[in-house]
């Protein structure tokens, strides 16, 4: 494990590597308040990377809140698991989880000092985070999933249709090829297919994204799509939904285009203890959405990690 610290007015800055499932190298942040009572880990989603999160850390941090992030495996500096630099591939969904949990006792839970552990999840991170409540439940107080991926919007190929073609090209060893409509980062930006209607937090990111090769994940492979297809599965079986202890506060956009509600819908009538708020003029990205959209959904956010 390697770390670097740097101090910026009353927050600890670090930043590290630690072993991985399977030996892949998962990259770290962390921002410590000085005498914050409560700790919020971040889960990105889908061809995201903690870079993504530096508004909402900063807005964390001012409201005395600690903050860790990982770049989930094949995303940002993690090690990369794909056939080139922009594809995310995984070998089985539940490595994400492990590693979610390696982070917690290897760096997260030995800082904790008795302090309340809180998650912030957000769509494919979502899905990590909700299996991670189901399977280990003894970690976290409360949790907020953020548009979690609990039914992929396919677009127009039907569900079924996408899952047997996944499946089919896996078994005959072509899971690692771009799922259609996906390929290398594109220098172009498209913001009017963005997961956000907000063009000054979609132009930050993107322009981070062309100065970072790192951050130029774009695409995800059969064998990504099957494995994500298998966790939803688990995370929405009822009896895995009943273990979770967590609060948790489950927000949804009414524009969404890369997950449909049908999943969390199914996932709210079975959880205990789960709010459910709808932005209906939000798309995906909630927590990166223009400002009429933005500052109401973060004072719900607050709400519900301070109360």
């Amino acid at each position: 494990m390697s770390k670097a610290k740097s101090i910026k007015g009353n927050v600890i800055y670090e930043d590290g590597f630690f072993m991985g499932e399977k030996d892949i190298k998962i990259y770290y942040k962390s921002y410590e308040v000085e005498d914050s009572e409560d700790v919020i880990v971040i889960s990105h989603g889908f061809c995201e990377s903690s870079e993504k999160y530096r508004e909402l850390i900063k807005i964390f941090n001012k409201n005395d809140y600690s903050v860790y992030i990982i770049d989930h495996r094949g995303h940002g500096k993690s090690g990369r698991l794909g056939i080139d630099n922009s594809q995310v591939n995984v070998e089985d969904f539940n490595y994400y989880v492990k590693d979610l949990k390696t982070f917690l006792d290897s760096i997260v839970v030995p800082n904790l000092n008795d302090r309340k552990l809180y998650l912030f999840s957000h769509s494919m991170g979502g899905a990590i985070g909700a299996l991670f409540l189901e399977k280990y439940n003894n970690y976290f107080e409360k949790a907020i999933l953020n548009c979690p991926m609990m039914e992929i919007d396919t677009g127009k190929y039907p569900k079924i249709v996408s899952k047997i073609v996944a499946k089919v090209f896996c078994t005959i060893g072509m899971g690692d090829k771009y799922l259609f409509g996906h390929g290398p980062f594109n220098c172009k930006p498209d913001f009017r297919n963005a997961a956000t209607s907000s063009q000054k937090r979609y132009d930050s990111y993107f322009n981070k994204q062309l100065q970072h090769k790192e951050l130029q994940t774009s695409g995800g492979s059969f064998n990504w799509l099957n494995q994500a297809f298998k966790g939803i599965k688990e995370l929405l079986k009822s009896e895995n939904i009943k273990n979770i202890k967590a609060d948790v506060l489950l927000f949804q956009a009414g524009k969404d285009t890369f997950v449909k509600p049908e999943g969390h819908n199914k996932f709210l009538s079975v959880a205990k203890n789960c709010e459910f708020i709808k932005f209906e003029d939000a798309k995906h990205e909630i927590y990166i959405e223009k400002d009429e959209i933005f500052n109401p959904y973060i004072e719900k956010v607050l709400e519900f990690y301070n109360k």
